[in-house]
């Protein structure tokens, strides 16, 4: 029998944690700082289909029923503008994983 996957709000709530562990050790300080400050009003996190850049990232391939990519950042409206982590998660409770992608300074 097949193990029941996350739905898509325990995955950003599992995301979310994982994010904020991390981000202080990933983030230029300034990114970092905007995020704190303006959470409340623009913080957010999507739940997209995984783009098709991911298997060259985990060097696998990514079966999308299973795996999702969760953006988290800054949005206005609707629209992520500033994303702070792409981060590709399973949804299999049995099958933790989790690959990020930060964002970084212009260099």
């Amino acid at each position: 029998m097949e193990t029941p996957l996350l739905s898509i709000d325990e995955t950003l709530d599992t995301a979310f944690e994982i994010f904020y562990e991390m981000a202080e050790d990933n983030l230029e300080y300034d990114d970092m700082l905007a995020y704190q400050e303006r959470f409340d009003e623009e913080g957010a996190g999507v739940a997209v289909e995984a783009e098709s850049d991911w298997e060259g990232h985990v060097a696998f391939e990514v079966d999308r029923k299973v795996f999702v990519e969760i953006r988290i950042g800054l949005a206005s409206g609707d629209t992520l503008d500033d994303v702070l982590v792409r981060m590709l998660i399973s949804r299999d409770p049995e099958q933790k994983f989790c690959h990020m992608l930060w964002k970084r300074a212009a260099e």
